[in-house]
């Protein structure tokens, strides 16, 4: 680490408030400060997903706002296994406040909208090739058990909003640039003085291709669960450029398929609270689309 930083390391302390799988770490070194990430053979997963943010972030447009990055290593070390660090210039962030205040939500959403608005770089997957856009249909052949503990007002809709998630190529595609995993965990904020702060995306893992509002559906569900106000209120307060509302009706249901289907498959290799996480932010959504179903 001292050869890669260009100095001996003489003190580091966690960025409070990062998760502690890939904890945000302050550096010193006798020549500076940088913000790192570093992940052991504990978490193969969030190491697989550093290693695909590397590659991906080398082919986004200068203007995407991300905490700019300046080295990266994963390496075996004898004796300790894998190890993937990620070195990001210092700049003067914080994660989110706890619970969100107005301000960093603004941030959060204005980060979403900002990135839908550039153009994906050539390559980048299409959107639905990674969110399944058929849950609803897998849903209503298998009826598994466990849908019933999510709400009532599904006993009889799933064939509906199946129907609905068939327009998904409609509604969902575009060539603008979709994050795919925003949430209070990869976003970090600036503060500009009077309450202004501006936010900057990391966990580029799985960009995509997409219609420019999939981020911002993404993600207020998770904003949602962490106790920021309903997704349609935050709407309201940061509207969504010309979007055609059943294009975003499609959207929300789609994405609610999704996690709800997610959340009832088997827990991921090293992520053991992955799908309680998934259930939570499933029960968002679906809030979320029975508002808009108006049910």
């Amino acid at each position: 680490m001292s050869e890669t930083m260009g100095g001996r390391v003489i003190g580091s302390a966690p960025m409070s408030g990062t998760e502690p799988a890939g904890t945000l770490e302050v550096l010193q070194t006798a020549s500076g400060r940088s913000i790192v990430r570093a992940v052991g053979p504990e978490a193969p997963l969030t190491q697989d997903r550093m290693a695909a943010e590397e590659v991906s972030v080398a082919t986004l447009p200068d203007d995407v706002p991300m905490l700019p990055r300046e080295w990266f290593v994963d390496e075996v070390l004898p004796g300790a296994g894998r190890w993937v660090v990620l070195g990001y210039r210092n700049e003067p962030i914080r994660p989110p406040h706890d619970p969100w205040d107005e301000a960093d939500l603004a941030a959060a959403v204005e980060l979403a909208i900002q990135i839908g608005s550039s153009e994906a770089p050539p390559g980048l997957p299409d959107a639905l090739d990674l969110i399944d856009s058929k849950a609803w249909a897998t849903i209503a052949a298998m009826r598994p058990p466990g849908l019933s503990a999510f709400t009532p007002w599904l006993s009889d809709k799933i064939e509906h909003l199946a129907e609905i998630a068939s327009y998904a190529d409609e509604a969902m595609s575009g060539k603008n640039l979709v994050h795919g995993a925003l949430r209070r965990e990869s976003i970090l904020i600036t503060d500009h003085g009077w309450d202004a702060t501006s936010a900057h995306a990391v966990d580029w893992f799985m960009p995509s291709r997409g219609a420019s509002f999939l981020d911002v559906v993404l993600l207020l569900p998770h904003l949602r669960v962490d106790g920021a106000p309903p997704p349609e209120v935050v709407m309201d307060r940061h509207p969504l450029p010309d979007v055609d509302p059943e294009a975003l009706t499609c959207a929300v249901t789609v994405t609610a398929g999704a996690l709800v289907l997610e959340s009832m498959r088997p827990p991921q290799p090293g992520l053991p609270h992955g799908r309680a996480v998934q259930r939570e932010v499933a029960h968002a959504a679906l809030e979320w689309l029975r508002t808009r179903l108006g049910g």
